[in-house]
């Protein structure tokens, strides 16, 4: 009986931690969306993508890597935990260009795409840089 009623609390455990990282994944997204910057002309746009850039190498451990139109990458550290980011660029039919800071952690995934070991580390991590883009880079939203 012992062991059944262990069996029961482990799932019901599971089931928690399954929804809480559905939560903060939804959470990140939500995050994620809300600090996309948006503008119109292009001097507006290119003042943001010149900050994004800046940002993007002061908040991550590693260079920048690549630097396009498009994207400004950084490459991924080799230690666990410590979040990178890069910016992305995109223009809309109507003309206006919306940029967006992603970001992602070594160790914040596991190979079957569940949280990772350190998930609530990095998630907390990316969630802060998603603050400190919008109050940062800013621009005409």
């Amino acid at each position: 009986m012992a062991s059944l009623s262990a069996c029961v609390t482990d799932v019901g455990s599971h089931r928690e931690e399954n929804a809480a990282f559905r939560q903060s994944e939804t959470e990140l997204a939500a995050r994620r969306e809300q600090s996309a910057i948006k503008c119109a002309t292009s001097d507006d746009c290119a003042q943001v993508w010149a900050r994004a850039r800046i940002f993007v190498q002061r908040h991550s451990p590693t260079p920048i890597d690549r630097a396009t139109d498009e994207t400004i990458e950084t490459r991924m550290p080799h230690e666990f935990g410590l979040a990178y980011f890069w910016a992305v660029r995109q223009m809309a039919a109507d003309g206006t260009t919306t940029i967006r800071l992603k970001g992602l952690c070594r160790g914040m995934y596991s190979t079957d795409n569940g949280p990772g070991w350190l998930y609530a580390r990095c998630a907390e991590q990316l969630l802060q840089g998603q603050l400190e883009f919008v109050r940062e880079v800013g621009g005409v939203r």
